[in-house]
């Protein structure tokens, strides 16, 4: 069964039962307070004009203290609801977290950054108006306008002819303009999504924006997007106009047919003239919860946008299940890919059909092929981003998918090197928090102090020695199976000496599996396996794959520029 964005997120306010109905007691104090003040005013001004000041002074001194009581609750109430409002935010804010863990990478294929930023950040701070100022207050008003109705009923039932109707139409009418409601809050959700994944992209790719003089057109085209933002916030806007306009048009067509039957009432003797001004604040009680809920409601639209954004991404399962049996993973584990298949999408090709190949602990085992052979989909699967629709994938012979803590076993230094703002060290103890990083530092050849400010990205850093630091920061796990995407590809050929050396010296005590593009490196490993079009075409050392020179490897090295 399908849950309601809005339904769902009413739902997650029950972890904080006390604090939602402390806010809903406030709230209700606040306004039978604020009403109540309001009745006795109008007592006093009825009794002054039919010229009875008895009590006068009892019911002034009540005045003051309801005017006390209402100060107190109002100032409790907004106290109160923030607070309950940023207990729901904060966990919601993890589930959200959660979700990006869970989903991860699969949701990053079909979503841009930018807009799980979005969803993140922008989507939940909107919603804070749904948990500080909109749920509470709104059951609050259905109790103060059904006290409201009692009360008038009690002086004349006649008076509810005019409120009444008035009132169901101030509450309804945010459900008159549900649908252009809808479709504001979605269109202003995609403009700013759009803006928002536009802006993250301009920003991570400033570098080569200027050195291709695309500075100007990047710039029109967030222009672009930010009239379309401005577009559409000011449909929003206009339509939430119409609806305030509309609601005081009401209102005050409520007034006037209320005065004029307050007036009529009294002359034909069936209300006292002391009681007329209580009897037109009690007719308006009916109409200022209305209108309340009719402003709270005129965000709808974006709150149902923004809450659709956020429970689509917290709602979507799991890409791959927790491990049901976790199994232990004995000493010094080889890694086996057993006639493994796998593909994107349902309806998409096979990027993997039936490759098979073992890296023993101890050897170095380099994946070589062109660009999209499976090469990379091979180390996808060994990370479990994604599960083989056939075949395994298994580390010590224990299948990935029962492994519990798959990254201690399993660690990689991608091609594509990601260092977080901090200092190396903050870096290089990613996976080991408490490892010192000076020993995995020497051993990667980066002679720089662990205390060195990375900047965003690395930006402070040098191609290479982010790479170092991604190698010293895959050593510092001392995990047993070692993966290597063309980790040294960004090195001068003497620094790449000497860390193979080092890479060599680490192997002998890991399953190391290197995805090969340079000559060098392929030359190096242990055991050679060649993929082509997701096929294991042939496998072997250098010297086996290389004896025939017009065969498969020679081939490839040549067409991919590899050839010594």
């Amino acid at each position: 069964m399908t849950t309601s964005p809005m339904w769902w997120l009413a739902r997650s306010v029950g972890a904080h039962r006390r604090a939602f109905a402390a806010t809903l007691v406030s709230h209700l104090l606040g306004q039978l307070a604020t009403l109540g003040v309001a009745v006795t005013s109008a007592w006093l001004v009825g009794r002054a004009v039919a010229g009875d000041t008895t009590a006068a002074g009892t019911v002034a001194g009540m005045l003051a203290a309801l005017v006390l009581v209402a100060t107190l609750a109002t100032w409790w109430e907004m106290y109160i609801a923030h607070d309950l409002a940023y207990l729901v935010l904060a966990r919601l804010r993890g589930e959200v977290y959660d979700a990006v863990a869970r989903t991860t990478p699969a949701r990053r294929r079909a979503r841009r950054s930018g807009d799980l930023s979005a969803a993140v950040l922008s989507d939940v701070e909107t919603l804070e108006w749904l948990f500080a100022h909109t749920l509470a207050q709104s059951l609050t008003a259905a109790i103060v306008l059904t006290a409201g109705a009692v009360l008038t009923a009690f002086l004349d039932p006649a008076l509810l002819l005019v409120s009444l109707p008035v009132a169901l139409c101030v509450l309804t009418l945010p459900l008159w303009l549900r649908r252009r409601s809808r479709a504001h809050g979605d269109e202003l959700r995609a403009a700013t999504a759009g803006l928002t994944s536009d802006v993250v992209d301009t920003v991570q790719g400033l570098r080569e924006l200027a050195a291709f003089g695309a500075l100007d057109r990047r710039r029109e085209l967030l222009a672009d997007r930010a009239r379309r933002l401005a577009r559409a916030q000011a449909a929003n806007a206009s339509r939430g106009g119409l609806e305030a306009a509309l609601t005081d048009l009401l209102v005050a067509v409520a007034a006037a047919g209320t005065l004029l039957l307050v007036v009529s009432l009294v002359r034909a003797g069936r209300l006292d003239l002391a009681h007329g001004p209580v009897a037109m604040v009690l007719a308006a009680s009916a109409l200022g919860p209305a209108t309340q809920v009719a402003l709270l409601l005129k965000e709808y639209g974006t709150l149902r946008a923004a809450a659709g954004r956020v429970h689509d991404l917290v709602a979507a399962p799991a890409h791959v299940a927790p491990p049901a049996a976790p199994r232990p993973v004995p000493p010094a584990p080889a890694v086996v890919f057993d006639d493994v298949r796998f593909r994107y999408d349902p309806d998409g090709p096979e990027v993997l059909r039936g490759v098979s190949f073992t890296v023993p602990h101890g050897a170095t085992v380099a994946l070589v092929g062109p660009s999209g052979a499976g090469k990379t989909t091979c180390v996808s699967l060994l990370l479990r981003h994604w599960d083989p629709d056939a075949g395994r994938v298994l580390v010590g012979g224990v299948p990935v998918d029962r492994i519990a803590d798959l990254p201690a076993h399993v660690t990689v230094v991608p091609q594509d090197v990601h260092l977080f703002a901090g200092t190396i060290a903050d870096n290089v103890r990613l996976g080991a928090p408490g490892a010192d990083p000076a020993p995995a530092l020497r051993e990667a050849h980066l002679d720089l102090d662990p205390a060195t400010v990375t900047g965003e990205r690395g930006v402070r850093l040098s191609g290479g020695q982010r790479a170092r630091v991604a190698i010293a920061r895959a050593l510092a796990v001392d995990a047993p199976v070692l993966v290597l995407d063309e980790a040294v590809a960004n090195l001068d050929p003497e620094n790449e000496a000497r860390l193979a050396a080092t890479l060599a010296a680490a192997a002998r005590n890991r399953a190391t599996l290197v995805i090969a593009h340079r000559h060098s490196t392929i030359r190096r490993a242990d055991h050679i396996v060649l993929l082509e079009d997701g096929r294991v075409t042939a496998q072997g050392t250098y010297a086996e794959l290389t004896a025939d020179p017009d065969g498969r490897l020679a081939s490839l090295l040549r067409l991919t520029g590899a050839e010594p």
